[in-house]
């Protein structure tokens, strides 16, 4: 601040800028909710606590326990490129609404997962959580299932009572093979059957941080799994990915994979998980970095610099490889104006504006067509 009583008498100017740029808000936070190992008082259940490390974790709710699938889970978040969870410990389902309204007051949280949890009931009630919210992803665990295409069998049962309008959530199948580490020191090693979300979850984190939300959290190795308890063929992922079941798959020389991408909507638009992440980043981001504009005159000043935050935000959206098109121009758009700001419009307070954005999508199909070359005559494709 100028202290002007120091000053001559004159006019003076002082430049203000609160049109500043718009920060990118985070993805790759995880809300890992189940029972915990520690017997907690009735006042802790259902409380978030941040998390950093497994031994973070161990530390406040104790280590694992062979029966609980929320450990493993937490184990794999990290081990798969996690690096900060809210735990939120309930005693069993009775306590997850109220764990679920907790964490609506924690904003940073932007995926959520139920480890071993496939009740399709109690798993809408986390979709529905996130769709709420606008800016979370459930991450759910398929049914264990040994005949996962009879469309009675427990898969199938689960997928279809859990379709999603908007694409808030994605199913993962099959549960990982992990060693178990509750086996005592020189004893013989075992192996132990766990739910993967806590792990995909980790895998997201991962991805997010190395590639960017755009990028599709999928063809990623699963960190800690030696195996998988289904292990799919071409034909049966293929009539799973249909329904929008996401697959873990192993192939020759390769670890576990993450090998689909797909959210648990009919629609199109919202087909792919990293679509409905990235919308939901750019949302985000964009509450936060206009809040500046709350209360401002309502006129072409304020709508230019509304329009010049965003546009030099969904700029470097764009320049990340984010959004389609050679030029900025094709890859997204800005519009505030008269036409969606007339004289009622204003009357009551509201400033309008339209974004449309051309996001990228996952090249799910490599079509590689080869034939016989005769040296110089076009191919023969067979």
């Amino acid at each position: 601040m100028v202290d002007y009583q120091t000053k001559a008498p004159g006019v003076y100017i002082e430049e203000i800028t609160p049109a500043g740029p718009i920060a990118g808000s985070g993805t790759s936070t995880a809300a890992l909710i189940g029972t915990v190992t520690a017997n907690l008082p009735n006042g802790q259940l259902g409380v978030p606590v941040a998390v950093t490390s497994w031994s973070g974790y161990v530390a406040a709710f104790g280590g694992f326990d062979r029966n609980l699938n929320l450990p493993f889970a937490v184990r794999g978040y990290f081990e798969n490129g996690g690096t900060l969870a809210y735990i939120a410990p309930i005693k069993d389902m009775a306590g997850l609404p109220a764990a679920l309204d907790a964490l609506t007051r924690v904003p940073d949280v932007s995926l959520v997962a139920l480890p071993g949890v496939v009740d399709p009931a109690v798993q809408t009630t986390v979709i529905t959580h996130c769709e709420t919210m606008g800016d979370r992803f459930a991450v759910l665990d398929g049914a264990p299932d040994a005949t996962p295409l009879k469309n009675d069998g427990a898969l199938q049962t689960q997928r279809g009572g859990l379709l999603s309008r908007n694409g808030f959530a994605g199913l993962y199948w099959p549960w990982i093979v992990i060693s178990d580490p509750t086996v005592a020191p020189g004893a013989a090693p075992a192996t132990l059957t766990k739910p993967p979300s806590g792990h995909v979850a980790g895998i997201m984190a991962r991805s997010d941080n190395q590639r960017g939300v755009h990028k599709a959290p999928a063809n990623e190795p699963v960190r800690g799994a030696i195996d998988l308890a289904y292990p799919l063929n071409d034909t049966e992922q293929g009539t799973l990915n249909q329904k929008n079941i996401n697959a873990l798959r192993s192939f020759p020389g390769r670890p576990p994979l993450v090998w689909g991408a797909r959210t648990l909507t009919d629609g199109t638009p919202w087909r792919y998980v990293n679509v409905r992440r990235l919308f939901s980043y750019v949302e985000d981001s964009i509450l936060a970095g206009v809040r500046w504009a709350v209360f401002e005159p309502n006129n072409t000043g304020l709508w230019k610099g509304l329009e010049r935050s965003i546009t030099e935000f969904l700029t470097r959206v764009w320049q990340s490889g984010a959004l389609f098109g050679r030029t900025a121009a094709e890859a997204f758009y800005v519009k505030i104006d008269d036409e969606l700001n007339p004289d009622s419009t204003r009357a009551l307070g509201e400033v309008h504006i339209e974004i449309g954005m051309a996001p990228v999508r996952p090249a799910e199909y490599v079509v590689v067509r080869i034939g016989i070359w005769d040296g110089g005559a076009q191919v023969n494709e067979g």
